[in-house]
């Protein structure tokens, strides 16, 4: 990328960047160069970058953080969010109505992971499962709410169909909640705790093996699991149809 060309201004500069960011050249989650070498590069001054790169955050296309630099979002990821977010608020069966969703989805999914799933996809798989069990190991209940996630996402990615991918990336908020519920109690109930581990191996076990009713049932199961557990430790967040 050389030195804009006609006006220099800060839309210049924000079109300029924009594109560079549509094109690939700057990825989601990656940090875009500094003002400085910015500035160098287009033959603008870091003002000029600087307000321009700021019209980029105000879109939300960037993301500043004191200390660490600038940022490109995942717009995909937001919009996906922001419409599960939407839903969570204003429908009153959404746990529930999730739960079925994912009934489905993660059955499914598991059952295309079985079929097509690469030597890749087998090494992710091992690795986030294990990335589960070491998390649940220490106190940071966060953490493992993130590697339960990556793993269940780990399994979506191996069908290679993107939308399975995509509507797993798009749920992570509200299953963040299912998580945060779910998981509640497990770090200081053993039973609890090895039933989780024991799903989630049989899972993989049987995606490795390419058994993809046995990984279809065991992913129906484990979301059952999950039902149990959000009805019992929160019956008020998870209506049913059946209440009304």
């Amino acid at each position: 990328m050389g030195a804009i060309q006609g006006a220099s201004g800060p839309e210049a500069v924000a079109r300029r960047l924009d594109r560079a960011i549509k094109k690939g050249e700057f990825k989601a989650h990656e940090a875009v160069p500094s003002e400085r070498v910015l500035a160098e590069r287009w033959g603008v001054s870091r003002p000029i970058v600087r307000e321009g790169i700021g019209m980029l955050v105000a879109k939300g296309i960037l993301t500043r953080r004191h200390g660490r630099g600038t940022f490109v979002n995942d717009i995909e990821e937001q919009l996906g969010s922001e419409v599960w977010a939407d839903m969570s608020r204003s429908h009153p069966y959404i746990q529930g109505d999730l739960l079925e969703f994912r009934h489905m989805l993660e059955r499914h999914a598991a059952e295309l992971a079985a079929e097509r799933h690469t030597a890749k996809d087998a090494t992710r798989l091992r690795e986030t499962e294990e990335a589960v069990y070491a998390a649940f190991l220490n106190d940071d209940r966060r953490q493992r709410m993130i590697a339960d996630l990556a793993f269940h996402h780990s399994i979506a990615e191996a069908t290679h169909n993107p939308v399975y991918a995509y509507l797993m990336k798009s749920m992570h908020k509200v299953l963040y909640e299912h998580m945060q519920l779910t998981l509640i109690g497990t770090e200081s109930n053993a039973r609890e705790f090895r039933q989780v581990q024991a799903q989630h191996r049989a899972l993989v076990q049987a995606i490795l093996a390419r058994d993809a009713h046995g990984a279809g049932r065991i992913a129906a199961e484990h979301i059952d699991f999950v039902r149990v557990r959000l009805n019992h430790l929160a019956p008020s967040r998870a209506p049913t149809r059946a209440d009304t």
